[in-house]
């Protein structure tokens, strides 16, 4: 079987993936991507009410299942450069580097359920290179019908449109 798409995942979205016992699944289906910061978040996933810890660098980076990103810093400061200061105090490092490398990968698609990140991406000129957790999960034969508000494409589309009328605001 062909890798379908490449994507590049958030801390969140991959604590959540592994959460749901569909992380793997998913990473048999398409070729994924994490930018080193968000590999640093992960550390952690509750399933069934159990704690459960994660090495993403030993247990998927270095067995190649995902693939490590990194951005340089004058690319994240060029990524800085685009967004205003209230999403700048919102978005965190790893979503930040996630952001710079979605800029330079074209080949990338960023799922995300973190507001600031969403709202990021039109002041980026990227709107159309994310996605929500809902819909990858769909997109890959793995729709839940036990996913959180955060996971919903209506909510990406939301928070997408407030970063729309937020650029036009700003800029």
């Amino acid at each position: 079987m062909s890798l379908l798409k490449l994507w590049l995942l958030d801390a969140d979205v991959i604590i959540d993936l592994l959460s749901l016992d569909v992380f793997d699944k998913l990473a048999k289906q398409h070729e994924i991507f994490a930018a080193s910061t968000v590999i640093g978040e992960v550390k952690f996933f509750k399933r069934s009410d159990d704690k459960h810890s994660v090495n993403l660098q030993q247990q998927y980076i270095s067995i190649g299942i995902v693939k490590e990103f990194s951005a340089s810093t004058d690319e994240i400061k060029h990524v800085l450069t685009k967004l205003p200061a209230v999403n700048q105090e919102n978005i965190d490092p790893g979503e930040l580097e996630s952001l710079a490398i979605l800029t330079r990968e074209e080949t990338l698609i960023f799922c995300s359920c973190d507001a600031a990140a969403i709202r990021a991406l039109p002041f980026l000129n990227l709107s159309d290179r994310g996605i929500s957790v809902e819909n990858l999960l769909k997109s890959s034969g793995l729709q839940r019908s036990d996913l959180k508000d955060r996971h919903t494409e209506q909510y990406f589309k939301n928070n997408l449109a407030i970063g729309k009328k937020d650029k036009i605001y700003f800029f």
